[in-house]
């Protein structure tokens, strides 16, 4: 999100919609059945003459090599989503593990590779206008550097002539790619926004060490989840079991590959990459009879004589989240002659109880927040505070931070991802609760409404715990 803010937000937005348009037309199809039959004939087989024949390496280094590399992974990943997926219909678990993962990927690669690909040109761009009009090529090289260039925060002229025009103030240095240090390539991309002024009091210290935060986490809960399968393994299938096993696991998985790094290096890493290509080959044709063993069960599911199913009847909230306060101006709008059936469902005008608290929602929603979570959840004290809390340091901070905003332009791109990330937690709160309660909505409608009508959002869930009375004494 702070990448996407403070580069060129406008060329990441065509790059995302245009990557949708060619992962569709390409990904879904193409790709699948794509074998390069002409790239893998070699020389003396009808290779191609002019030199731009693909590399007859690519199908089996890229290609064969990642679909047995995901082949193998299928088994493990497939445990873990059904693993945490027990109360999903088929549906659910198609589009949050198939097709969200697809568009966040889009999104995370248009995102940092737009924006790498961006400054590299860029950096080609002032390297050209160095060697044409200063007969230099390093004129807006970084000391020391053969690759970075610093952007001029003003336009370039030269005699009558303007030849580099900033677009981008405060996005400097940026960086051609180096083959050599490609580890290099997210650090001088984070170390490009040196707002306010300089590098030195830039935020590339502080988001380099974020990103490094981000990737230890990353792996951290990646650990964790292969922990998960392989003790859910071990422990034949069984979900209770002492939680020292899970731990030995854990430890085990980390002690065997530092062992393999600390005695082969990358190699060591081929060889295990290699043994698991071998274990994906068999289970492919698993696959097969899996896909089809799916479909039996579906058509049986779907059959009333096999077995009972029966969807839950979904309510809604009494306030709409267009309701409540805001029944005002359909009041103010017809003149008085509101629907009678809005009368009857009590959506003619707000209750004073509506009217409070939307304000009290609308400048403290941690403490509506907190009352919500309390009457729904009473026996998690803690939870209840922790959430509280972390939503209070999120609301606080956006609104901090838009403040801010008129002195200090980067804190913008600060203040929109902390919005972001309330907004996350409270639609994640939303959703718990209208599942509890078995009220009709979907996860895109509680992001949506929290993000805009947080107010409106918490007005709907302390009604509807006034309504049930809650917190019930055997309310877990």
């Amino acid at each position: 999100m702070l990448v996407f803010i403070m580069d060129d937000t406008k060329l990441l937005l065509n790059l995302n919609v245009q990557e949708i348009g060619f992962f569709l037309q390409h990904s879904l199809f193409e790709l699948n059945f794509w074998t390069d039959a002409f790239g893998q004939v070699r020389e003396g087989q009808g290779r191609a003459v002019d030199g731009h024949a693909s590399a007859a390496w690519w199908m089996d280094s890229w290609m064969i090599f990642y679909q047995a590399w995901w082949v193998s992974w299928s088994a493990f990943v497939g445990l873990f989503v059904a693993r945490i997926s027990r109360g999903r219909t088929i549906g659910e678990v198609i589009t949050y593990s198939l097709v969200a993962p697809v568009l966040y990927c889009i999104l995370w690669f248009s995102v940092w590779g737009g924006t790498g690909l961006r400054q590299a040109r860029q950096a080609l761009e002032l390297e050209k206008l160095g060697t044409e009009f200063f007969s230099d090529e390093k004129k807006f090289a970084v000391p020391g550097s053969d690759f970075c260039f610093d952007v001029p925060q003003g336009s370039v002229v030269v005699g009558d002539e303007t030849i580099f025009t900033n677009m981008l103030l405060g996005v400097t240095p940026v960086c051609k790619f180096d083959s050599a240090n490609a580890d290099k390539s997210a650090f001088n991309v984070l170390y490009s926004f040196s707002y306010p002024d300089d590098l030195d009091n830039g935020f590339g210290p502080f988001l380099t060490v974020l990103f490094i935060i981000s990737l230890a986490i990353y792996f951290a809960t990646s650990s964790d989840s292969g922990s998960l399968v392989v003790d859910h393994l071990s422990a034949n299938g069984r979900k209770k079991h002492h939680w020292v096993q899970r731990v030995f696991w854990a430890t085990t998985e980390g002690a065997v590959a530092t062992a393999l790094l600390s005695a082969g290096g990358p190699s060591a890493l081929q060889g295990v990459q290699a043994a698991s290509i071998v274990c994906g080959l068999p289970f492919q044709f698993i696959l097969c009879y899996l896909l089809q063993s799916i479909w039996v069960f579906c058509q049986q599911a779907n059959d009333p004589d096999c077995m009972e199913f029966q969807l839950p009847t979904m309510k809604e909230f009494t306030m709409p989240v267009y309701g409540g306060i805001f029944n005002v101006c359909e009041y103010a709008a017809s003149g008085g002659q509101v629907n009678p059936k809005r009368i009857e469902r009590g959506m003619h005008l707000p209750t004073s109880f509506m009217v409070k608290e939307f304000f009290i929602a609308l400048v403290f929603p941690y403490y509506s927040l907190h009352q919500i979570l309390s009457a729904a959840y009473p026996r998690n004290k803690k939870m209840n505070m922790a959430t509280s809390g972390l939503y209070a340091f999120f609301f606080l901070g956006w609104v901090s931070l838009f403040i801010a905003y008129g002195s200090v332009t980067a804190l913008l791109g600060f203040a929109w991802a902390t919005m972001f990330c309330g907004s996350v937690l409270l639609g994640s709160v939303r959703n718990g609760f209208r599942e509890r309660y078995k009220i009709r909505s979907n996860i895109l409608g509680d992001f949506i409404a929290s993000t805009f009508l947080w107010p409106q959002v918490l007005t709907q869930m302390r009604l509807h715990c006034e309504e049930l009375g809650l917190p019930e004494e055997n309310t877990e």
